[in-house]
């Protein structure tokens, strides 16, 4: 049996307003040799239905049901059942313009790198509505050796092109010989991934193409959710991220900080179950926790946001940090737009 060209791994959860579209713009691709393998993630509402209504018309969809576990494990087991010899990863709320497979496949054919990073547009919505639209976008880059790969990394971290999974093609090769998997985080599950991987990038292709269309609801983004052990996942991708390259450390170090504080502000939501008190405990803990105190050493300050950024986790102090973090987290509900331009000038 030939293998197919692309195996799509694709998480479903509760998501039966907005898979339909998705698939259909996987149908409507120019380049028609792949699989999709979508994996209801023990989903409530009809999404199996939704997706049965397509598979059942289409061969190239298989779907497989698991409990309820997170994206992770969804797209973990994805992998498991991929055939494919290259590996794309998609979220069941987006979209792909019909030449992102056909672009990716000519790239691969033509130069077969180990990993392809395309840009993407960015859609910010506040509920139903669209209150920002944005491209990021890069200049077409063939990096040939790994060492050449880790030495763009920083630039590519700070252009926003490197933290997801849905804006690159990887081997699936490479994914399974090294057994390389998400851990079963609710956060910086992606970027942990991206991370494992990229130790074996030998080669890489960087596309101006935007080949993906990213949505997201700004009031709701990860930055204003709780979740238990966030910080520890962004402190584990901050120490991973020097493991893997000691180059541009005090890049690495400023965008450890933008995290630490994507952690904070979620202490003002409604879900964050803890008293005034525990919430400056916990403030307290992140600000003396010895990688933050050696990031806010260490830190690039060559903006006015890391500037000020590295001045409130340099000055450990709780009052400050509290009422910073709880003005962002009002500016992000009341301007979901204003935010994003903020964290994208970081």
């Amino acid at each position: 049996m030939t293998r197919p060209f692309f195996s799509i791994v694709m998480p479903a959860y509760n998501c039966e307003r907005t898979i339909g579209k998705t698939i259909e713009s996987l149908q409507s691709q120019e380049w028609t040799d792949f699989e999709c393998i979508i994996v209801n993630d023990g989903s409530s509402d009809n999404t199996q239905e939704v997706i049965d209504s397509y598979a059942h018309k289409d061969s190239r969809i298989r779907t497989v049901k698991k409990e309820n576990g997170g994206p992770g494990s969804a797209r973990n087991k994805g992998i498991e059942k991929a055939k494919g010899v290259y590996l794309y990863l998609m979220d069941s709320d987006d979209a792909l313009p019909e030449k992102t497979l056909k672009t990716y496949a000519a790239n691969l054919t033509e130069h077969d790198p180990d990993l392809i990073v395309s840009s993407y547009q960015l859609h910010v919505m506040d509920g139903d509505d669209l209150v920002d639209k944005r491209t990021v976008q890069v200049k077409d880059q063939w990096l040939s050796s790994n060492d050449q790969f880790l030495e763009k990394l920083h630039d590519l971290l700070e252009k926003q092109l490197m933290y997801v999974i849905w804006n690159k093609v990887y081997k699936l090769s490479i994914v399974k010989e090294n057994n390389i998997t998400f851990p079963n985080y609710s956060s910086c599950e992606d970027r942990l991934f991206n991370l494992q991987y990229f130790h074996h990038v030998e080669s890489c292709q960087v596309l101006s193409d935007v080949l993906y269309h990213y949505t997201f609801d700004g009031r709701n983004s990860l930055t204003n959710r709780f979740l238990p052990n966030k910080f520890e996942t962004f402190e584990e991708f901050y120490r991973t991220l020097l493991n893997l390259t000691n180059k541009h450390e005090d890049i690495s170090s400023a965008l450890f900080l933008k995290g630490t504080m994507s952690c904070i502000i979620p202490f003002h939501s409604e879900e964050y179950p803890y008293s005034f008190n525990e919430k400056r405990k916990n403030i307290k803990r992140i600000l003396r926790h010895p990688s933050v105190v050696k990031a806010a050493q260490m830190s690039a300050t060559n903006s006015l946001m890391r500037k000020v950024m590295a001045g409130l986790f340099k000055s450990k102090s709780v009052s400050l940090n509290f009422v910073v973090s709880y003005m962002m987290f009002h500016v992000s509900h009341l301007s979901p737009k204003l935010i994003e331009k903020l964290k994208g000038n970081f």
